[in-house]
């Protein structure tokens, strides 16, 4: 594939079928990648700028860049579109679909949810999704239905948000898991990255409350099988096309990477 980052990639992963059935119940063709966003800084800078904004963003996509004043920014926004490129152009490959990155641009909806928009009708494209906290940048594609990825450094920080994430029965809850498992602010970390995915799939305006979603189950995948993985179970209590209310299951798989939490989580897929 024509990326010119290589060396930036910390992990791709074209999700195996044990990691799908068991965390995420999802039968089709799923992918994500990290990439280290210092490394990838220092990659960008061997090439002429020109030279890669020409060949690899769109009009739409130089136009908005050219925008962004901080260079932190510009880093985080420059390689989580380059890593949501990467997935869904090594997805579209393997399906006989090749499309040049030049004809996929990453825009956002009125949301602010990143979609495919080629230049012209190249058939079905993926659904992505993108993440980025510290040195990492997360993207991960789907070929049916919608897809939400969250990537979140493991701090202190989220003790000081707690109380917006997390109820008196999820602190409780998380509480047995931490016994056994992890330190609090790495629990902590899972539930508010796992909320933060659920956000991204649910496609609506207004987004979910944190509050609205509600953790219910934690499950441990054995060892030995997916290590240090886990599927996190969720009732989001909203109202359906009709104003009725319901309750809908949702499901988050999510894996501790040294000191950060990946979430990963895909919606209206399996009736496919």
């Amino acid at each position: 594939m024509d990326f010119p980052c290589h060396d930036c990639i910390v992990s791709v992963e074209n999700l195996s079928v044990p990691l799908v059935r068991e965390l995420l119940e999802y039968q089709h063709d799923m992918t994500y990648v990290l990439l280290n966003l210092q490394r990838f800084q220092e990659a960008m800078l061997k090439f002429a700028e020109q030279d890669v904004l020409t060949h690899y963003l769109s009009n739409l996509e130089q136009i908005y860049l050219n925008k962004l004043t901080s260079d932190k920014r510009k880093r985080e926004w420059l390689g989580g579109r380059f890593a949501a490129k990467y997935v869904a152009a090594g997805m579209l490959a393997r399906n006989q679909n090749a499309v040049p990155w030049l004809k996929l641009a990453v825009i956002a909806d009125k949301n602010g949810r990143p979609f495919l928009a080629p230049d012209k009708k190249e058939g079905d494209l993926p659904d992505i999704s993108i993440s980025h906290s510290g040195e990492l940048a997360a993207a991960m594609a789907v070929s049916k239905g919608l897809c939400g990825i969250d990537i979140q450094k493991v701090t202190g920080r989220v003790f000081k948000v707690r109380d917006r994430f997390c109820t008196p029965s999820e602190a409780h809850l998380l509480s047995f898991y931490c016994e056994r498992s992890a330190a609090q602010s790495s629990s902590l970390t899972m539930l508010w990255a796992a909320k933060e995915a659920l956000r991204k799939v649910a496609n609506q305006s207004p987004l979910p409350g944190f509050l609205e979603l509600e953790l219910t189950e934690i499950l441990e995948m054995p060892a030995g099988k997916i290590p240090t993985s886990w599927k996190l179970i969720f009732a989001w209590k909203h109202r359906g096309i009709n104003g009725n209310p319901f309750v809908e299951k949702c499901s988050v798989a999510v894996c501790l990477i040294a000191d950060y939490v990946l979430a990963l989580t895909v919606r209206n897929a399996t009736n496919d």
